[in-house]
This record gives structure tokens, sequence and C-alpha cells, in this order.
């Protein structure tokens, strides 16, 4: 029961992530571990056997490299007490592929939480969060809608928009998908507007979808599912994700999902 818990927090189902930054997903040598500083006071020894056993996992799976993030955070569900975990973690929130990053981050033991190594993977996941929290700028991009029309971001600036990155695919989404609805007839009056960005890869499976579900808002998209340039702009590592932007283009809040996006909005929008 705790494997499948920790599957469902992981969200390792589905993760076609970005396997295209190798630079963050390569196996460091043993030369480079040994001399990373944050690992100083760790056993030698230990950070050695935690190594090969690491790419002993890695080559097991060896196949498809697209799946290459979900079998690192496999290793790392598994492993939440070792080092060469914490290292890869760290990697991964570098290149944006962990969602809710501080809670995953409480997985790890104090020790390793406070330790040198602890210390830069806080900084890197204050960093990114930083960058499209609450405050920020959105960042602007132009994709299609699914009749093949530009549309801007910045186009809908003296609106709230609520940026909801979807795919006809994804389960989660499509559940979520009457909460967005229900909310968007009750706003949509009041400068109130949903921008849904698809993953899907397919135009007419993206279509399907949008008429099934009645998402009768805005919709964009690129066709390019997680190799998406705007994807990755939004540092999006699952879906469904969120960003609700505020008249003036900067975000209010992040991942508002069921009752919360309600009550956000409620509170929001007068």
């Amino acid at each position: 029961m705790k494997e499948i818990i920790q599957s469902l927090f992981w969200g390792l189902a589905g993760l076609h992530l970005f396997a295209q930054d190798s630079q963050y997903l390569r196996v460091l040598p043993d030369s480079a571990l040994l001399k990373d500083g944050r690992l100083a006071s760790v056993d030698r020894r230990r950070l050695l056997s935690e190594a090969a056993e690491y790419r002993n996992f890695l080559d097991s799976g060896a196949g498809d490299p697209v799946l290459l993030p979900s079998r690192i955070k496999s290793f790392i569900m598994l492993h939440p007490d070792y080092w060469i975990s914490l290292l890869e973690f760290g990697q991964l929130v570098e290149a944006g592929q962990i969602t809710k990053a501080e809670i995953k981050f409480g997985q790890f033991s104090p020790e390793m939480q406070h330790s040198p190594l602890g210390a830069s993977v806080w900084m890197a996941i204050r960093e990114r969060s930083d960058q499209l929290g609450p405050g920020k700028t959105a960042p602007d991009f132009t994709a299609e809608t699914p009749d093949g029309r530009q549309l801007r971001l910045s186009d809908l600036r003296g609106k709230y928009v609520l940026l909801d990155f979807w795919a006809s695919w994804c389960g989660p989404c499509r559940m979520e998908n009457p909460n967005v609805a229900a909310n968007y007839r009750r706003y949509k009056n009041r400068d109130f507007v949903v921008l849904s960005f698809s993953l899907d890869e397919s135009r007419t499976a993206w279509k399907q979808a949008i008429g099934a579900d009645g998402m009768d808002w805005l919709h964009a998209g690129d066709l390019k599912g997680w190799h998406s340039g705007i994807v990755q702009l939004y540092m999006v590592a699952s879906v469904p994700k969120s960003y609700l932007i505020d008249p003036g283009g900067k975000i209010i809040a992040v991942d508002l999902r069921g009752d919360e996006l309600g009550k956000i909005l409620e509170q929001t929008i007068k």
C-alpha cells in the first residue's frame, strides 16, 4: 500500500517528460561524485555503492529514452534514504521536472535536508518556484487555436485568465474539466476567460475532447506534446497544471483544482 501511495504522489504513470534535457539526466562518474564538495561528509563507500546500484537500476530498464525521467523518479521513490537520490532529485528540480517539489523534498531525512547538498537542492527549489510564482509576470507566448488561427496570451490583458495545461488523453484533466466549465460559466461575464493549452499531438483527438467535454472557451496548442517549448517555458512536469493570471499579466496562483479554484475566483473576481 505504501508503494502505491508513493507512486500516486510522484505521478509516475504516463510521464513523457523532457528526455532531450539530457544534461540533467546523466549519471555522474564516480570521480565527479567524490569531488562534489556537497557530499564531502558522506561515507565514500556508501556513496559509490549507491551510485553503482543506481546505474544498474537505470540499465535494467533501458529502452525508450523518453521514459528516463520516470525511471529516475522510481529509483528516488524506492530509495529516499540514498544520497544519490537526493542528488538526482536536485537535477530533476533544475530541469523543471518535479511538481510540488517543496513537499517531496520533505520525504528526505532531516539529516539529508540540512546537509550542504540538501541546502543546495532547497535553493534550486526556491529559485524555480520563484520564477513562476505569485506576483511574477506570466511569460508571453503565441500558439495556434484548433482551427489554425494564432492566439497570443498577452492579447488577453485586461481580463483574468486561467491558463490550463491539459490533454485529451489525461484522465485527471478530463475529470477536472466540468469544474473548470462551472467556474467559467459563473465568471465569464466578469472579465474572466479560460485558455486551455493542449499537450495533444493529434488535432483530431484534441478537437473531439473539446466538444465532448463542452469546453466552450479559448484553446491553443502546438501539437508537440511534451516537447512543446511553451510547456517547458511554464515548467509543466505533469498535467493538469494551471496558472491564474490577473488583468495586468501577473500570476495570482498556481495549480488550482476542485473547490480551491472556485474559492480563489470568488475572493479575486468582485
